[in-house]
Order: structure tokens, then C-alpha cells, then sequence
């Protein structure tokens, strides 16, 4: 179920549904995922979660947007509407606060966690530990410390009752110096295309090829046939194809869409064309459908 307080985000790239396994991988839940191209796809995530898909995303490949608020707009026009809600609300959360306003616990979470013991001492030195009062002052400062710890690209101090939550994400991104040296092959399948600006190809168009396959090495051979180690800058396109059976319970052109998308999407690329079959099974209809997509693997470029 969609969360009441969301935002819907665009996501861009080549292979844009490997940003939810980005987000997933990081603990992010996303919700009502469209594709919306062979290059974009909208999903929604918690209003809470924006700081943090941020960080996840800065520096890589993936184009983000943030398209704004989804159901918040609609909560607000229908409390207007009942002024009496809106009266009951402020005085539970005037309650509320009055009685949360001290720390009793702390708890750090995420990637980074295994600086705990050097968070708790931070938020300590900016006041806040067990039994002391909370202030979104003393948050702000012990976060801005809490992101110059090595490798830290995302920190978040936030309270939900009495507990104050540590949340630190580390980068899982390459950093610039390295570099990949091999092209390897994404998913199966036929090569369409390769380019090679650095290194060797060791396919060409109409090879088949399996998922890890290096498609270009990186190194190239002096005229004397000596091999010199280098790093391959390279992209190549590969026509996958991916077949799988849906249920469904009913035949109809709906069922057919609904069970094409889902192929396309397990697929993960570009789509291209398609085949199926049905069969009736115990009432259930069956679609067995084969697709033909197009995936693009890149490296160093």
C-alpha cells in the first residue's frame, strides 16, 4: 500500500530499473513503479526517504528528479474540510511533543553503522544522550560531524518518540582512480553492436554470448606482438531475450499487456518485440510470453 506521505521521483538512464536495485540494496521501498520509456520509469518513495535517495544517487550515472508531493496535497484539502480533525490533531500532537521531548535511547542503522561507537560519542558532544532534551539545532550540528567520518556520504539524525535514530550510508561507488579493465557481457544473448575506443574486442555483431562474458579485454598488442596491460573503454548492445508464464483470470487484451509488461521488466532493457501463447489451467488462464529486448553494457565510458 502506497504510504500516505510520498513523493514521486524520475529516474533516467540506460538501464533505469537498476536504480530500484540500487534503492533496494540501501534499504529504500519504493511504490507504484511505471516505466514510462525504454529510459525512464517513475516510482514513489516515503516523503523521509528524499535526503536519502539523494545521497544514494550523487555522483553516479542515474538521472533523478523529484516530481513532488503525491498524496499530501490530498490529506490537506480534506482536513480543511473538517476543521474539527485538524483541532483534534494539534492538541494529540501538541501532547505529544510535551511528552517526547527527552532523549531516552539511540540507535544507529545503516551501511555505516559500524561507526556507532564514534556517532554516540558525537551526538553526546553536541548534547543530546540519554535524558537530555532533544533540539533540531543540536541534530543539525551532529550531523554536519557525523558526514566528515570516512567514507560517510549520507548522515541523518532524526527523533521519532523518545528515541533519536543515527542513520549513515557509505559510498559503494567506484572511486575515480579505479577502473574497471574488462568489458563483460550484462545478460545473454546475440551482439547487435560493440564499439571499442581502448582495448580488444573479443566478439564481434552476431556472436551469441552468455551473462559475464568478457566482450571486450583490456589490453591491446604492440606490432612486435607484445600485450600491454590497459583498461577498455567500451559499449556494446545486446539483443536478450527473456520468456516467462503469467496467470491471469481471465482472457482478454488487459491480461495480454499486463503480462508482456512484466516480461519486459523482468527483462530489464529496451523493448522490441514479443511472442506468446495462452492455455486454460484449472480455471486460470496462462501466458506464456517470450520477449526480445535490448541491453546496453558500457565501461569507462
Amino acid at each position: 500500500m502506497t504510504p500516505l506521505f510520498c513523493e514521486e521521483w524520475k529516474v533516467e538512464a540506460i538501464a533505469p530499473f537498476r536504480a530500484l536495485d540500487k534503492l533496494a540494496r540501501r534499504g529504500v521501498t519504493v511504490f507504484d513503479v511505471q516505466k514510462i520509456s525504454p529510459t525512464c520509469l517513475k516510482f514513489r518513495a516515503k516523503s523521509k526517504e528524499s535526503k536519502k535517495i539523494f545521497a544514494i544517487f550523487r555522483g553516479s550515472c542515474y538521472t533523478v528528479t523529484k516530481c513532488g508531493s503525491v498524496r499530501l496535497k490530498r490529506l490537506a484539502g480534506a482536513l480543511a474540510r473538517r476543521p474539527g480533525i485538524v483541532a483534534g490533531v494539534l492538541l494529540f500532537c501538541a501532547l505529544g511533543f510535551a511528552s517526547n521531548f527527552f532523549v531516552l535511547d539511540i540507535r544507529v542503522e545503516g551501511s555505516g553503522a559500524r561507526y556507532e561507537e564514534r556517532a554516540v560519542q558525537i551526538l553526546r558532544e553536541n548534547g543530546l544522550y540519554a535524558f537530555a532534551p532533544f533540539g533540531e539545532d543540536k541534530a543539525a550540528k551532529a550531523g554536519a560531524e557525523l558526514l566528515g567520518l570516512p567514507g560517510i556520504v549520507f548522515a541523518e539524525v532524526q527523533k521519532s518518540g523518545c528515541v533519536v535514530t543515527v542513520t549513515l550510508e557509505e559510498s559503494e561507488e567506484t572511486p575515480v582512480p579505479v577502473r574497471e579493465s574488462d568489458l563483460k557481457a550484462s545478460a545473454g544473448g546475440e551482439v547487435e553492436s560493440i564499439t571499442v575506443l581502448r582495448g580488444t574486442a573479443l566478439v564481434k555483431a552476431g556472436d551469441t554470448v552468455a551473462e559475464g562474458q568478457t566482450l571486450v579485454g583490456g589490453f591491446f598488442e604492440t606490432p612486435e606482438g607484445e600485450r600491454k596491460d590497459t583498461f577498455a573503454v567500451a559499449r556494446a548492445s545486446i539483443l536478450h531475450t527473456y520468456a516467462g508464464e503469467f496467470t491471469s483470470g481471465e482472457e482478454s487484451e488487459e491480461a495480454l499487456a499486463r503480462a508482456v509488461s512484466s516480461a519486459n521488466m523482468i527483462a530489464g532493457g529496451e523493448p522490441l518485440d514479443y511472442t506468446y501463447t495462452v492455455r486454460e489451467e484449472n480455471g486460470k488462464f496462462i501466458y506464456a510470453v517470450t520477449v526480445r529486448v535490448r541491453i546496453v553494457c558500457s565501461v569507462n565510458m
